[in-house]
């Protein structure tokens, strides 16, 4: 029996880069050459062996997935991807993001490479994205993404 109600099943968004449903996903593991915050659009460095978070005039390559459970207690910074480490990054799937604007369902998905945040008016185009919540600025946002 397929799963029709996700809410049931599993825990709301908690953070950016978490999955936002059991469907499909379809994550690649790169090194990574600069810190990269979860849930952070990236980008592949100039001889295409590691990532970095997206820069003004980069090409989105898929987003970071979080990984680790955040030490609520000693308030560690660890919800990131260190130099050196691998990096899942999701290139097909739901997942979700930092809201840095007002987003309605549908609407094309852009990164503004300046707040690292996915707006409907960065300057950096998420190709084959697509907002599929709605959200105000610094909101968790679900976005469905399909990359090659």
């Amino acid at each position: 029996m397929p799963i029709t109600e996700y809410g049931k099943y599993m825990e709301p968004a908690g953070k950016a880069g978490q999955l936002a449903n059991f469907q499909d996903f379809v994550a690649d593991s790169y090194a990574v050459a600069e810190v990269v915050p979860f849930g952070a659009a990236v980008q592949l460095n100039a001889t295409g062996d590691a990532i970095s978070p997206i820069k003004t005039g980069g090409t989105v390559i898929g987003i970071a997935l979080a990984q680790n459970i955040h030490d609520y207690v000693e308030k560690k910074d660890d919800q990131k991807y260190k130099v050196a480490q691998p990096a899942a990054i999701v290139k097909r799937g739901r997942i979700f993001v930092v809201a840095g604007g007002d987003i309605i369902n549908g609407q094309a998905v852009k990164v503004d490479a300046t707040t690292q945040k996915f707006t409907t008016d960065g300057a950096i185009e998420v190709k084959n994205a697509v907002f599929k919540s709605n959200a105000t600025a610094n909101q968790l946002v679900e976005i469905e993404i399909n990359l090659p």
